[in-house]
């Protein structure tokens, strides 16, 4: 995580205080230390036609149409064929990616080198079996696909909301230039970056709608709930709860930290709760805090550009356009 942000924040010092694509950059590092994390090789030459899947699915096939919403379940629209084709793309892709991996071999007695080693040595604690090919690439491409992704946008907020909020900025700077920040262990002492990670993910939470299944009927605010009804809860909507949250729409890092009291369990959810919970929420907050610390520690970053930037839904919350910012080495 370390060395790809390091590397990102070498590039961007070459920019000359000209117009810089923070959003593309975040997305570029993020997905740089997930290919590293899951494989330990670089993404340069696969990350491209990977940004490429993540678009093509997000502003095409992710989002429901007409007749997704009133054709029966068990009719495929024209949409669900297109999925069914892009799926077998995406499998491809993935079996190459991991196919890459194995070529790189392993010594039998060598400590894992990466995730998918860690990957490939786990056994299902009640029958010993491992992975499967196909189960190992699903979990290969969620990891790289929402991994990546839902961190970036994460980082991309929390660089516009800081941008608009110098003295927030600065403290945030403080912070950094007063701890190493070059191995995880500084990450408790990164109190104050965290409190604007999760103050970011408050409000813009990079999962804005969560679905589940019900395991059984239940009423639901009088409302009944059939087993098998999908409810959507909205972390979005939780989020800026009047009800629930001191000035929701306001910018305030500072909740998040003592003395203040810890927000209610099921009033913030940006990597969901309970048995499904997001089973990479470490590993995503880790890396949005050290990168941030390191981003604003280097570079005061401003926005180029004031008109304001609009959230949009499209499996994440997506920026509606990417605002060009200015950055000058702190």
């Amino acid at each position: 995580m370390i060395a790809a942000t390091d590397e990102t924040i070498a590039k961007l010092a070459v920019s000359g205080g000209g117009p810089v694509d923070l959003r593309e950059a975040m997305q570029r590092m993020t997905l740089e230390i997930a290919g590293r994390t899951m494989f330990s090789f670089g993404m340069d030459r696969h990350g491209a036609e990977l940004r490429d899947f993540v678009m093509e699915y997000g502003t095409t096939l992710a989002r429901p149409n007409f007749l997704d919403l009133v054709l029966p379940l068990s009719w495929p629209s024209p949409q669900d064929f297109a999925r069914v084709r892009f799926r077998k793309r995406w499998t491809q892709f993935v079996a190459m990616l991991m196919a890459e991996r194995r070529a790189a071999g392993k010594s039998e007695d060598a400590p894992a080198r990466d995730l998918f080693d860690l990957m490939g040595a786990a056994r299902d604690p009640e029958t010993g079996a491992a992975f499967t090919d196909e189960q190992l690439g699903d979990e290969v491409a969620t990891m790289i696909l929402a991994g990546h992704e839902t961190t970036a946008t994460a980082l991309f907020w929390s660089l516009y909301l800081l941008a608009l909020d110098q003295a927030t900025q600065d403290q945030l700077a403080a912070e950094a230039k007063g701890c190493s920040v070059n191995d995880v262990s500084d990450i408790e002492r990164l109190k104050f970056t965290r409190a604007v990670i999760d103050e970011t993910m408050r409000l813009y939470p990079p999962v804005f709608l969560i679905a589940r299944a019900a395991a059984a009927p239940d009423i639901i605010a009088g409302m009944p709930v059939k087993k098998n009804n999908v409810v959507l809860i909205s972390p979005w909507l939780l989020h800026r709860h009047e009800k629930l949250w001191r000035d929701p729409n306001t910018f305030i890092p500072s909740r998040f930290m003592a003395p203040e009291p810890a927000p209610d369990r099921f009033a913030y959810l940006p990597f969901g709760v309970g048995a499904r919970v997001c089973i990479g929420a470490h590993f995503a907050l880790v890396e949005a805090t050290l990168a941030l610390a390191k981003m604003i520690g280097a570079f005061r970053v401003e926005l180029l550009d004031k008109e304001p930037v609009m959230p949009v839904g499209v499996v994440t919350t997506q920026p509606n356009r990417s605002p060009m910012f200015r950055i000058s080495p702190r």
